[in-house]
């Protein structure tokens, strides 16, 4: 205070210090009187500048300084009262120890009282959190952060200084492409090197996808000028801090490609990523790749890669080795780098070689190319027509002038998928017969161009490559027991013969990546015997993807109804699933129309046994969440499409006002119709001291946004016909009348969904979604446009471990890097030792596996928060709860939760697998309380990612309800029960059971 130090007289009578406190609640400021024993509520006056250190009349005397406060002010005991209540329930949420999981919780949460501000509490929350959440907490009063915003020049300094991600080294900016190779080129041959060799690669790649996402936002703010600043603006290119930047969009006829459109480009762009991560994995020497990254937002997609050496710099730098850059450019071929890419992909990914015209592309695609280049090319083009080529026809092989052979445009490893190619054209005809059989009016439009990058999974050609040898071996085992051989000796001739015979077979399987692709030349005329070939590797195609469509989407569908427990919780674990078995998203149609059918036969079966026609019926009942989640993904994948296009029509006008275009993109999402102009005036009225969103946010021009806005009946008619077009299908459940259909569906998993893969953070509120909702100019309801907290960029690293795809990114491409795969073969085969070793039952020896495997990854990471320390983590945990080591069991699956939370978010699908571990691994060890919170967290959970009909949630209600019987709380317990059979278990025997539990605890 002001009056300290005490004067001399006053020391001598006992006082210390005089403290000055300002009471909350209005209540003034009072002064304090500390003495050795304790501290008293003197008459000093801070108004009138009055000391008078004598105690008051009512001196609230205490030995602690606290308990002085709150004897003489009531608003603080108010305060003290809340804050201790808070205390004690977030001590029993966390409890006493330091775990991972403790610290992480405390660090998200350490803001939560006291605090009016959300800007501390969510940078608590990133900072804890590699993936930004989907949800920002709203403060105190619904303020927006920009109400906290202060004013700090220092700020506005950095934000003049700033380099875009430029890092300077030895007085020029990094050589991204340089130091990348050069880190591929490190010696391998001991332990040692080969950690040194992948931490290179991996530290460099991280750092490369930082200046990407920098750059990117870069270019997005107009803060970097294009190299081509006299063409168009889709065409603009950028090269900052040696990073090659450009949209993906159609470049033009000139250049060498088999499909034209934006929507094509897109989709090439994602695939040659895709590709180009295979090559990283595969590792093979002698073969480069580009460091690339690939960035969303606001609808337009951004391609950063490292550069080429010397291909800035004119022809004379570089030599093209393998295919073509111009349309009318004759296809190069080498035979170094055709001999490379033949005995290392042929092999491995059974990639074919076929005759090729060295002029692949047809006359009615040469028409749309100049004549000058077509001339020139003829002239130069060599007298050999015909080329024995490997790989995709758009794939090219550049010697830099760092004399490395670099593989670009890599489109694809796999065939086109002969289910999306029309029947006219060759394909299977699979899509037009079920439209027929369904009666179904939609026009799926397999000829459109962006198709032709439909392409099969590669998990799809291991699978029908290893059935094909299951037969093949299968029908080589009957023939030789037919055989009526003379001697059951088998000379080394005949096994040689044998080997030789099984290789040739094998080598049938290849695949020929060039089949049913428009625009190029038939071979007919100039080869009939690669015409031939041509025609049977087109039949194989079929036969794959006939297996695809008859074999495994009913497969999928049946192992949904007959083993519900691998039911994903939301759609980024529904794509895993999906990829697993080789599906691409693009059948979510296909099996949503499987699992209709299925869910027609069970009420059929039911009303059967009603009505006597049948005695039995089967177990299972297809789930009804299935259809649900199935319908929810393809609607948030529609909608971003459909955004992305609201976005970037008008020449991008609609992102001038950003908040405004999304909010009212949402709300129309997320209502049942449109409110009338009476009904909007009743719903302000109620809302008390709420502003016109219009005045209270910046100035609108009305007259210049109109154009922009879409209403709801024009967006869910925007994304119905996305959903058509790209899946085949047309919606059931959502945006209908149907009491049924509305009763199954649920809005809050889809407002997720689409938030996060469009990467869209609102504010945390309690929005009144599922009714009438606003779409106009002036407003939008229920999210405003004051809802939109902001939009992150979507970041795809190409060198990622193949499962994770666009993820969103706050700072850097931290959430991305986190997936990149590992170059350390020693880490992958210590991981696979000890997934063997468990299955042999031999804990000890697996338990020292894996952890050689979690210490190789760290050491190369250099950081806990990566997908395969993740896996190892899950891993050490099972290995311990089956080795009965329960105690340390629960601590590693603590740090796996913990783990898992960092790299993918609170509410994610590896959240909720890694909490429901950690729950049984509790109830296992006798810690019932533990195990109850983890366990209502997952349901939390699940019903947030997947809504309320989740299968698993009858299933953990009725372990509820198991567990409360046990402890003699039959109460609860018929709880539990009631709200397990309300969730309908496909199980009908189940059901049955339960209801009997019921009828059991009733008769009591």
């Amino acid at each position: 205070g002001g009056f300290n130090p005490p004067p001399a007289d006053r020391r001598m009578l006992g006082d210390l210090a005089y403290v000055e406190v300002n009471l909350p609640g209005g209540e003034g400021v009072v002064h304090i009187t500390a003495i050795p024993t304790g501290f008293y509520v003197n008459r000093s006056s801070g108004d009138d500048i009055k000391f008078d250190p004598a105690p008051a009349a009512q001196p609230c005397f205490s030995h602690e300084l606290l308990d002085c406060l709150l004897m003489k002010s009531p608003s603080l005991r108010h305060a003290w009262a809340e804050a201790l209540s808070a205390a004690l329930e977030r001590s029993e949420l966390v409890g006493n120890d330091d775990s991972p999981l403790n610290a992480l919780f405390l660090a998200a949460t350490q803001n939560d009282l006291g605090n009016d501000s959300d800007a501390e509490t969510q940078k608590a929350l990133d900072a804890v959190t590699l993936r930004s959440s989907w949800l920002v907490p709203c403060s105190r009063g619904n303020k927006t952060s920009s109400s906290n915003h202060s004013y700090n020049l220092m700020r506005s300094e950095d934000e003049a200084a700033d380099t875009f991600g430029l890092e300077i080294r030895n007085g020029a900016s990094r050589d991204w492409n340089e130091e990348l190779q050069a880190a591929r080129e490190m010696s391998r041959d001991t332990i040692d090197q080969r950690i040194d060799r992948a931490r290179m690669v991996h530290k460099t790649l991280c750092d490369f996808g930082d200046a990407s996402v920098a750059g990117v936002m870069a270019i997005f703010k107009g803060q970097i000028g294009p190299m081509n600043p006299n063409e168009s603006v889709r065409s603009h290119v950028y090269l900052h801090n040696n990073i090659f930047f450009s949209r993906a969009v159609d470049s033009g006829v000139d250049t060498f490609k088999v499909a034209q459109g934006d929507d094509c480009a897109k989709k090439s762009a994602a695939r040659d990523a895709q590709c180009v991560g295979v090559l990283h994995k595969l590792d093979i020497p002698g073969m480069h790749t580009l460091a690339t990254v690939l960035v969303d937002y606001l609808g337009t997609r951004m391609v950063c890669q490292s550069i080429v050496p010397g291909i800035l710099l004119g022809e004379k730098t570089h030599k093209i080795l393998y295919g073509a850059v111009d349309a009318a450019s004759p296809l190069a071929w080498d035979k170094d780098m055709h001999e490379m890419l033949e005995s290392n992909l042929g092999r491995t990914l059974m990639i074919a070689s076929r005759k090729m015209l060295r002029m692949p592309l047809d006359d009615e695609r040469m028409e749309n190319v100049g004549t000058l280049h077509v001339e020139s090319a003829t002239e130069e083009a060599p007298e050999d027509d015909i080329l024995d080529y490997f790989g995709s026809v758009e794939m090219k092989g550049i010697c830099g002038s760092d004399h490395r052979t670099y593989c670009l445009d890599v489109t694809r490893f796999t065939p086109r998928d002969a289910n999306w190619v029309p029947s006219e054209n060759g394909g299977t005809g699979n899509w037009e017969g079920c439209i027929a059989k369904n009666g179904n009016k939609n026009e799926l439009n397999l000829g459109d161009d962006e198709w032709v990058m439909h392409v099969l999974r590669p998990e799809l050609i291991v699978r029908f490559t290893t059935k094909k040898m299951r037969d093949y071996n299968a029908a080589k085992k009957e023939s030789k027991k037919e055989e009526n051989s003379t001697s059951n000796e088998k000379s080394k001739e005949t096994d040689d013969a044998e080997t030789k015979k099984d290789l040739e077979y094998l080598r049938t399987l290849r695949l020929n990546l060039n089949v049913f692709l428009p625009h190029l030349k038939s071979i007919e005329e100039e080869d009939k015997e690669a015409f031939e070939q041509l025609k049977k590797d087109e039949e194989f195609v079929k036969e794959i993807a006939s297996y695809l469509w008859d074999n495994i989407l009913p497969q999928i569908t049946k192992e949904i109804k007959e083993s519900p427990g691998q039911m994903p919780v939301d759609g980024k674990s529904l794509t895993e699933y999906l990829h697993e078995r080789g599906v691409n998203c693009r059948y979510l149609g296909r099996l949503a129309i499987l699992a209709v059918e299925e869910e027609i036969k069970d009420i059929n079966d039911e009303k059967d046994l009603l009505a006597g026609k049948v005695e039995k019926i089967p177990r299972r009942t297809m789930p009804l969440c299935w259809l649900e989640m199935l319908e929810c993904e393809m609607i948030a994948r529609a909608a971003k499409h459909v955004l992305s296009g609201y976005l970037i029509e008008n020449g991008g006008s609609a992102a001038s006002q950003l908040s405004k275009t999304i909010a009212c993109f949402l709300s129309a999402l997320m209502s049942t119709s449109e409110e009338s102009a009476a009904e909007t005036e009743r719903r302000l009225e109620k809302q008390d001291g709420i502003a016109d969103e219009k005045t209270e946010l910046t100035v609108f021009d009305g007259a210049n946004d109109a154009a922009k806005i879409n209403g709801r009946d024009k967006v869910w008619a925007d994304i119905e016909r996305e959903i058509v077009k790209r899946f085949g299908y047309s919606l059931c459940l959502y945006n209908k009348k149907d009491e049924v259909a509305v009763s199954r569906t649920s809005l809050t998993p889809v407002l997720r969904r689409v938030c996060k893969r469009s990467g869209i953070r609102l504010y945390a509120k309690n929005y009144d979604i599922g009714g009438k909702g606003l779409c106009s100019v002036d407003a939008s309801y229920p999210i405003t446009a004051s809802d939109i907290f902001e939009v992150l960029p979507m970041v795809k690293q190409a060198a990622n471990d193949g499962r994770e795809s666009f993820v969103p990114a706050s700072r850097g491409a931290d959430a991305a890097n986190s997936s990149l795969h590992v170059l350390l073969a020693d880490a992958k085969q210590a991981y696979d030792g000890a997934t063997m070793l468990l299955n042999e039952k031999s804990y000890s020896h697996a338990l020292e596996y894996i952890q050689e495997a979690t210490n190789l990854y760290q050491r190369v990471t250099e950081s806990p928060l990566h997908t395969r320390i993740s896996k190892c983590l899950d891993l050490t945990t099972l290995i311990l709860y089956q080795a009965k080591e329960f105690e340390m069991s629960a601590a590693h699956a603590g740090k796996a939760l913990a783990v898992a939370i960092q790299i993918s978010g609170f509410d994610s699908a590896e959240a909720v697998a890694a909490r429901t571990t950690l729950a049984h691994i509790m109830l296992q060890n006798g810690h019932l309380a533990s195990s109850i919170k983890h366990t209502r967290a997952v349901i939390y959970l699940t019903q947030l990612l997947a809504g309320p009909h989740h299968i698993e949630l009858s299933t953990m209600y009725h372990k509820f309800a198991g567990i409360y019987s046990d402890i003699g709380n039959v109460f609860v317990s018929l709880r539990f029960l009631q709200a397990a059979i309300t969730k309908k278990n496909n199980d009908r025997v189940l059901q049955a059971v339960m209801n009997r539990q019921i009828a059991q605890v009733y008769a009591r």
